[in-house]
């Protein structure tokens, strides 16, 4: 089975979104900021919101374009048992998505619901968060053709999502942030600029006149200095600098692409 790819016009709309994200202050404006989502993947609903894992779930909605019925059910019922906040508790993953989790596993009445309120494909992903605090971001109706392009969207986006959504529903102040540039030496920083322009470890290798295993090397260093698990999360927290960190749960891995994603080395 062939892997998902994005033509030019789609990665630069990628590009585009990780870039506003930056400069997101207003809650709104991350709704905008998701649904920009639907300009390379179209769907009928969506939505977002957080949940508090050191609470018990306490889930919170920020906006959704669900039935506001199907919301208010889901919230009460379902979402601690969405297959990618389940996994956000069981497995400890940085960004989980519920492509992960069997569909076999969920149960009947999540089932019957979404079929009552004619959702039918559907795809979440969630974010961990500092302190317990993570933000879920839900698709549906999408043209299940699409499900491995949409999730391999949702695991470069995701992250930066979730910084902007945790920086709108906070008191943070950024005045109070150092930024996380101040940690990296200027190779790193430029490497983390070529990675962001979606050059490969080979690609950046070539330009900088360096061995791939030096880039990889320094790409270790940047996940290890900025705490995340790979170069998407990376890109997101290095290009905000925010306090909302996205935390492993784990020391940080090799330098390994998202789920799905084709990336030569």
């Amino acid at each position: 089975m062939s892997q998902p790819a994005f033509s030019a016009k789609e990665f630069q709309r990628l590009g585009e979104i990780m870039h506003d994200a930056r400069s997101v202050d207003r809650s709104d404006r991350v709704w905008q900021l998701v649904s920009a989502v639907q300009k390379v993947i179209p769907y009928e609903f969506s939505g977002c919101g957080a949940v508090d894992l050191l609470r018990g779930i306490d889930p919170s909605l920020g906006h959704s374009t669900y039935p506001r019925e199907f919301c208010h059910l889901y919230m009460g019922q379902g979402l601690a048992v969405d297959p990618a906040v389940n996994r956000l508790i069981t497995s400890g993953q940085t960004v989980t998505s519920s492509a992960d989790e069997p569909t076999a596993n969920e149960p009947k009445e999540i089932t019957s619901l979404k079929l009552d309120f004619g959702i039918k494909t559907c795809l979440s992903a969630g974010v961990r968060g500092a302190n317990g605090s993570c933000s879920y971001f839900a698709f549906s109706n999408f043209d299940e053709k699409q499900a491995d392009k949409l999730r391999l969207l949702l695991d470069i986006l995701t992250p930066h999502f979730h910084l902007s959504y945790m920086r709108c529903h906070s008191a943070w102040n950024p005045e109070r942030s150092a930024p996380s540039s101040a940690l990296l030496s200027k190779r790193e920083e430029e490497i983390l600029r070529w990675v962001a322009a979606g050059k490969t470890n080979w690609e950046i290798s070539v330009i900088l006149k360096v061995s791939l295993n030096t880039v990889k090397f320094h790409l270790k260093n940047v996940f290890q200095k900025i705490g995340v698990e790979n170069r998407w999360s990376a890109i997101a927290y290095w290009q905000t600098g925010e306090q909302h960190r996205i935390v492993p749960s784990a020391p940080p891995s090799d330098d390994r692409p998202p789920s799905g994603a084709n990336t030569p080395d």
